[in-house]
């Protein structure tokens, strides 16, 4: 009776994680998609059953998470979701902390500046300042993913991970670019042997050919995830020695944040 009893719990737990995920991997589609979904659009992109989607959808709506449009005959993301976007942002002061020394920096070089934190095979910006001054910058905002391998935030963020980590994060990316990987690995290794040398890594239009980029790795406590700082500029706009310039003024920036045991920081 015990064993059985186990056994029906092991597959009450499995049945609630796995409720969990799907619901999970729902509202996950609404980031890149239009705001209105159907359930058919949805069951479309998660390749899970309507039926499924259909009892996700009226938990999800009865939680907070999910708004329907009886007009429109949609769903679109509900304030439950904010909060918690805004709660997991809240959880590291550092975003505040950053945020007036990117906005400088981007100011002072004319660049797209960014904090980025890893998400999956992906790096997820979670800040992003533009420049001021500067009519043409990249066209990225926080919430904004770019890929792991063959971007200078990307690379960055693989040097920021304990080895271990690290190395796993590896194995998900070759798999994940296995077609591509006989181009990306050289410059992944690349840019952790530059970001080991100097402090930062240098890209002249290894993502994109009309961009360049500079980034360092970023972990301002133990406890805080392996985050990276970056910036974009347009092909031309400036040239090598002021984009090593700037990737002296990302090293000095991690520094700074690291090493400081305040929650906020003055802007020099």
């Amino acid at each position: 009776m015990v064993v059985k009893a186990l056994r029906a719990e092991d597959r009450k737990a499995a049945s609630v994680s796995q409720a969990l995920s799907r619901g999970l991997h729902l509202l996950s589609v609404f980031a890149d998609a239009p705001v209105w979904l159907s359930n058919s659009d949805i069951a479309g992109r998660t390749d899970l059953p309507a039926a499924t989607v259909a009892r996700l959808t009226k938990s999800l709506t009865q939680m907070g998470f999910l708004h329907y449009s009886g007009s429109r005959r949609r769903f679109r993301l509900a304030p439950g979701v904010v909060r918690l976007g805004y709660g997991a942002r809240s959880e590291t002061q550092v975003i505040e902390v950053i945020r007036p020394h990117l906005q400088r920096i981007a100011d002072r070089f004319g660049v797209h500046a960014a904090l980025a934190v890893l998400d999956g095979v992906e790096a997820l910006h979670l800040e992003v300042c533009h420049s001021s001054t500067t009519l043409v910058t990249l066209r990225l905002e926080a919430g904004s993913r770019v890929p792991l391998a063959g971007t200078p935030i990307g690379h960055a963020l693989l040097a920021a991970l304990e080895p271990a980590r690290r190395e796993s994060c590896l194995v998900d990316l070759e798999c994940h670019h296995a077609a591509e990987w006989n181009v990306l690995s050289p410059q992944i290794e690349h840019g952790l042997v530059e970001i080991a040398g100097s402090g930062f890594t240098l890209s002249l239009g290894g993502w994109h050919p009309d961009v360049h980029g500079v980034a360092v790795p970023f972990k301002p406590s133990d406890q805080a995830a392996a985050m990276s700082l970056g910036c974009g500029v347009p092909k031309g706009q400036l040239p090598l020695p002021r984009l090593k310039e700037l990737g002296g003024e990302l090293v000095k920036l991690s520094a700074l944040v690291t090493s400081s045991r305040e929650n906020s920081l003055p802007v020099q």
